[in-house]
């Protein structure tokens, strides 16, 4: 086959998988795990195919819902309206007026009134976000907005690049719009991030911060309620309260005492105001005694100064609200403890399937292990902490109604899936949630931490799919570990911990997983010391990440290191110590060098039969990659033969339905193929499919991969056009399943541009490989092995449009970086050694091809063997021009 297509094989969806806490591991089925040599990531055109035409008006982000007997609050909104009148952004602050000191979350209703606006808004689009804790969820939300509204440069590869879009969109376009930051808690962080002025739209921001606004931006302070208007929401939100006049102008009004007492603090006012609805019972006199007598409590929860006015009246109103909510629980503490859980959590929204995914129910509510269970399975058992009283062996009826009650005593709210992106959420205010966890015994904040962590775990979805569910999940693991460090430590690291970093990687955001396994391998070695398991665990997906997000090398040598450790301190037996010996082969492979990889995995091989035995599924996976490592090698007929015998005894071991079994099934398709049987790869990957579908259902990441593959078959196989239609439909369905940034999603557009330039549409290749170098540099950096991919595929396909001198000039330059990068011998400079030396042939430089080709042809020999399918393609090549130059003779003899 001649290279000078840029075009690759069936592409490589064998990865490494998990197979104990954080560890990575051996083997499996990883859809979409590394993109091929030569492969490409799907760019904006691609994506904005398949995309949905937009339906105005947009809206997007989880806005809270509007409390009960809202009030409109018209001296803010006339404050509001006089900034927009002078073109201007609005913040809604909170005042810090003399002899007055605001410590703690507010409650004076910011949000409240920036989501009256959301909600009543005509725009085209309207987007809410939250820069609480950083900036991450803004520019997740940011991101989301761009590939809806289809903005230029949202190509879903890079979150901040598309939030970017977003911005450049807003400032140009003619629709109008609104953004909505909440609880913005660094005004100068999100400096950039702040869409820039366009008369056809507007930002609403609200912040506790205090300090000087940029231009073009007003403060409108959020004080507590007027008098006026505590009393009327009182009034409206217990439209029984008893003993009043009929109007508050009086100071003798219950009400008016009632909002003085909680000094007309929104958040306190929502508490009393619940509390007297549901108790019609009890006067407004009785509960401002309540009020007025609560040192009791507050002795126990706040003693001396150590918290201001606000955050009393919220404690107080709270601690009320939660007696009289026990008093009608179904169990002795299921109330606080329900409570106490998601105030350890995102204040912005927990999943409300943590109370209703019978899963995540057990993993709060089950038995912890008995003594006989801790003697005998240690380690499965120290996974599972001791019951927390109020949960233990509660029925999801029970939580269900004690849910119910916190939201109608105000102390949670809950939006049922449909109403925020599809994802029901529990929420509750920043200052409920101090108080609660204020409030909570000491003794239970590790078992709370620990069960909270396996319901989180429970809920996580495989393979990177829901973003929006795993941005979430990500979103409350950060907030149960910033609520509750050093309880996710001990007395080991919590699996979730390596959750949320793999979460990161499986959506697109390799770079993010990396940085994130380098802060949690420090982390974990300050709490446990540089020899603890986790540390270990951490430091392999640290080393994995590096190679996926384009450091291969680093990879190897990162493996290297921690293989020496694992050794030092678990032994040369160790399951931990085989598994690292076998991520270090992979990542030598990833790096170049399949020879190695396949000498390493060979000698692994027997170790791992004489530990674990030949049944082990890691013994199964550890044979399937010594198959794959000896057809890179070059000897493709060899990894079929093995990967025939390799089948019976996955099937034998764990059945013809298990997810290893139909992944060695597809693997055995790809070999095939590589083989020469094309159709036989074919006729494999359709029965594959069948099966897929049956056991996994349509939309299983698995199910997708094994259409990915049976469309790449089908081109190779000769049928260019259905390969094309095939992978369009599968990158709509990628699109709407995983998202636009899973690299599923990108492997289907990538490939699905390749099979468009081969059906004809040579110029579109080339138009859509220079936007996609654009993105890839801006987003991978220059010296990404992807990066310096492209570029190939690039000079390949500009040659093939008639640009030959162009295909020359990009194939030297490239040839220069991948030298410097990835080494003289690596598979992909020979590659690109063998396209330069047959362009220059066709450019006119007949002699230059020759040497060029000669001197490929023997290092071809030394690096890749004489029988590697490379160096049969380097002699026929040189062959060629051999003849082209006249040298019958050595044209014959190559």
């Amino acid at each position: 086959m001649d290279d000078t297509d840029g075009a690759g094989g069936v592409p490589r969806f064998v990865g490494r998988r998990s197979v104990r806490a954080g560890e990575v591991a051996v083997g499996g089925d990883a859809p979409g795990s590394a993109l091929a040599p030569g492969s490409r990531v799907v760019n904006r055109t691609t994506v904005n195919n398949v995309l949905p035409e937009v339906r105005w008006p947009l809206r997007v982000g989880a806005v809270p819902p509007l409390a009960s007997s809202f009030q409109p609050r018209p001296s803010l909104r006339a404050l509001v309206q006089a900034a927009r009148a002078d073109g201007q952004d609005v913040v809604l602050a909170q005042p810090a007026e003399s002899g007055r000191v605001l410590v703690g979350e507010g409650g004076v209703g910011k949000s409240q009134l920036a989501a009256s606006y959301y909600l009543a808004s005509g725009a085209d689009l309207a987007v809410w976000t939250t820069a609480k804790g950083g900036t991450g969820q803004l520019v997740a939300d940011f991101a989301e907005a761009a590939a809806r509204i289809r903005a230029p440069g949202a190509d879903g590869e890079d979150d901040r690049a598309d939030a970017q879009a977003l911005l450049e969109w807003l400032q140009a376009t003619d629709r109008s719009w609104l953004v909505v930051i909440d609880d913005v808690e660094d005004l100068d962080q999100i400096v950039d991030w702040w869409p820039r002025p366009n008369p056809r739209g507007w930002v609403l921001a609200t912040t506790r911060q205090r300090k000087a606004l940029a231009a073009g931006r007003a403060r409108v302070d959020v004080d507590v309620f007027t008098e006026a208007e505590a009393c009327a929401y009182l009034h409206q939100r217990a439209p029984d309260l008893r003993d009043h006049p009929g109007t508050c102008s009086d100071r003798p009004c219950p009400a008016a005492s009632i909002a003085s007492l909680l000094g007309r603090l929104p958040l306190a006012l929502s508490h009393a105001a619940a509390y007297l609805d549901n108790n019609r019972d009890i006067t407004p006199a009785a509960y401002a005694l309540m009020l007025a007598e609560p040192g009791r409590m507050l002795a126990e929860v706040l003693p001396g100064d150590g918290a201001d006015g606000y955050a009393r009246a919220v404690h107080t109103t709270m601690l009320i609200n939660l007696d009289a909510v026990q008093a009608q629980e179904a169990h002795p503490g299921l109330a606080r403890a329900v409570l106490d859980t998601v105030a350890r959590l995102d204040p912005n929204g927990s999943p409300a399937t943590l109370w209703t995914d019978p899963k995540a129910l057990a993993a709060l509510t089950g038995p912890a292990p008995r003594w006989w269970q801790r003697l005998f399975d240690p380690r499965t058992s120290r996974d599972i902490p001791r019951a927390i009283p109020g949960l233990r062996g509660v029925h999801a009826d029970q939580v269900r109604a004690c849910l119910l009650l916190l939201v109608r005593y105000s102390l949670i709210t809950h939006q049922p899936p449909g109403e925020s992106g599809d994802l029901g959420l529990v929420r509750i205010h920043a200052l409920t949630a101090r108080a609660a966890r204020d409030t909570t015994a000491e003794k239970q904040l590790h078992p709370l931490a620990r069960r909270a962590a396996n319901a989180l775990l429970a809920l996580w979805p495989d393979h990177g799919r829901d973003p929006a569910l795993q941005q979430t999940l990500r979103a409350n693991a950060t907030a149960l570990h910033e609520t509750t460090t050093p309880a996710l430590y001990h007395p080991n690291a919590h699996t979730v911990l390596f959750q949320a970093g793999t979460s990161l990687g499986q959506t697109g955001q390799v770079t993010a997983a990396r940085d994130y396994y380098r802060t949690l391998t420090d982390t974990i070695t300050h709490h446990l010391g540089p020899d603890d398991p986790g540390t270990l665990a951490a430091r392999g997906n640290l080393a994995r990440h590096r190679g996926e997000a384009g450091d291969v090398q680093g990879a190897v040598d990162e493996f290297a290191a921690l293989l020496a450790d694992r050794i030092r301190v678990l032994g040369p037996d160790h399951p931990g110590t085989l598994t690292t010996r076998h991520n270090l082969a992979m990542a030598r492979g990833e790096a170049g060098d399949a020879r190695v990889a396949a000498d390493e995995l060979a000698a692994l091989l027997p170790d791992w039969i004489r530990v674990l035995g030949p049944d082990d599924p890691g013994t199964l996976a550890a044979r399937g990659n010594l198959a794959r490592h000896r057809g890179e090698a070059g000897d493709a007929r060899v990894a079929a033969d093995e990967l025939t015998a390799l089948l019976p005894d996955w099937i034998r071991v764990l059945g013809p339905d298990d997810p290893g079994t139909l992944a060695a099934r597809g693997n055995l398709a790809r070999w095939r193929g590589e083989a020469g049987d094309v159709q036989g790869a074919v006729d494999v990957l359709a029965a594959l499919l069948a099966d897929r579908i049956r056991v996994l259902g349509p939309d299983h990441p698995g199910t997708l991969s094994t259409r990915h593959n049976l469309a790449m078959a089908r081109g190779e196989a000769g049928d260019a056009q259905v390969a094309v239609d095939e992978l369009a439909a599968l990158l709509a369905d990628c699109v709407r399943v995983l998202g636009l940034d899973h690299p599923d999603t990108l492997i289907a557009g990538n490939n699905l541009a390749r099979w468009r330039g081969e059906a004809g549409d040579v110029q579109g290749a080339v138009d859509e490989l220079a936007a996609l170098l654009i993105d890839r540099i801006r987003v991978l950096g220059p010296d990404h092995p992807g990066t310096l991919s492209t570029r190939h595929g690039l000079g390949t396909w500009r040659g093939r449009a008639g640009d030959v001198q162009g295909a020359v000039d990009e194939l030297a330059s490239l040839l220069a970086d991948r030298i410097r990068v990835l080494g003289p011998d690596h598979p992909d400079t020979l590659t690109t050694r063998r396209g330069l030396g047959t362009w220059r042939g066709r450019a006119g430089d007949v002699q230059g091809a020759v040497d060029e080709l000669a001197a490929l042809l023997a290092d071809c020999v030394r690096v890749l063997g004489p029988d590697h399918p490379d160096t049969l393609i380097a002699g026929n090549n040189l062959a060629r021009w051999r003849g082209e130059a006249g040298d019958a003779g050595s044209a014959a003899e190559a």
